[in-house]
């Protein structure tokens, strides 16, 4: 190759952008080309350089050792030129892919993530919400809010806060019910599940309860658990955060105050890039600078 084709450099361009994105549709979107268009770039670019740079026997990308080598051969030089050309450009624009589960964004993010809209509005959020495990990289997923274990080692996991869990029921309820004093008594009562913990761990000091016993409500979305829980219907296992407002209303109580549920981290999750977009930048650090608000029970 002639380290001075502008063609190459041009192909060189293309491919560093693929690795960073971490895939061809998800370069494709940034670049506003086809996927196919990649494609025969990236092919013109090996026959150029006469040797395989990606693996293409798996969805997700795979980068050969020659490919490695020349990623991490330009890389920096590319990102240098990219700089430049970000400084005579206007304000940050784009969109942004955002997956988070179902109840998180509705009921404690929503405002965060509208004040960031606000401050950008050249930049389109689309969020989207499951409580299943998505494969990031197939879904082109810029950032990730999740729960628990990060799913994959590949990504960058940053803490946002944590959700200590507890059970919880209305006055009225317990009014109405079996006096409970003991965890062992949950079975004497209607009991209400939410995802993603269907299962429950109770400790106080060194004595812990376990329950995976039926319940009478099962649902995906917490928002429905809650309104569940506040019209009497039974016994909840959730995130203090989630029913604050209802703890202050006086709607609910806590239950067992002396047992404590467990603690659940929520992470950010993104690329493991050496330089991230603009846009993935500045909701990393809007995210980052409002989470302690986030998760504060004042």
């Amino acid at each position: 190759m002639n380290p001075h084709c502008p063609s190459d450099l041009q192909l060189i361009h293309l491919f560093v952008h693929l690795v960073s994105a971490g895939g061809f549709s998800q370069v494709s979107q940034l670049q506003n080309i086809p996927v196919a268009t990649v494609s025969r770039k990236i092919a013109k670019l090996e026959t150029s350089l006469n040797t395989q740079l990606i693996m293409r026997s798996t969805r997700k990308l795979r980068l050969t050792e020659e490919g490695a080598e020349l990623f991490e051969r330009y890389y920096q030089l590319i990102n240098q030129f990219d700089d430049l050309n970000q400084q005579t450009t206007s304000a940050p624009s784009g969109t942004l892919r955002i997956a988070t589960p179902i109840s998180i964004t509705s009921m404690i993010l929503m405002q965060t993530l509208n004040d960031f809209s606000k401050l950008y509005p050249d930049i389109n959020l689309h969020i989207s919400q499951n409580n299943q495990t998505v494969d990031l990289i197939d879904q082109g997923v810029d950032v990730a809010i999740v729960g628990g274990a990060q799913p994959d080692s590949s990504w960058v996991s940053q803490s946002l806060g944590v959700l200590h869990y507890g059970l919880y029921a209305s006055n009225k309820y317990l009014q109405q019910s079996e006096k409970i004093d003991y965890p062992n008594q949950l079975h004497h009562h209607r009991l209400i599940k939410v995802w993603p913990l269907f299962n429950w761990t109770l400790k106080h000091g060194d004595q812990e309860y376990y329950y995976e016993g039926e319940a009478k409500m099962t649902l995906a979305d917490l928002h429905g658990a809650i309104k569940a829980c506040v019209d009497d219907g039974g016994i909840m296992y959730g995130p203090s955060l989630f029913v604050k407002q209802q703890l202050q209303n006086g709607d609910l109580i806590r239950v067992l105050p002396q047992w404590q549920g467990e603690n659940r981290r929520i992470c950010l999750l993104y690329h493991q890039r050496k330089q991230q977009p603009r846009k993935v930048q500045l909701f990393i650090e809007f995210m980052l600078s409002r989470a302690e608000a986030i998760f504060a029970m004042d």
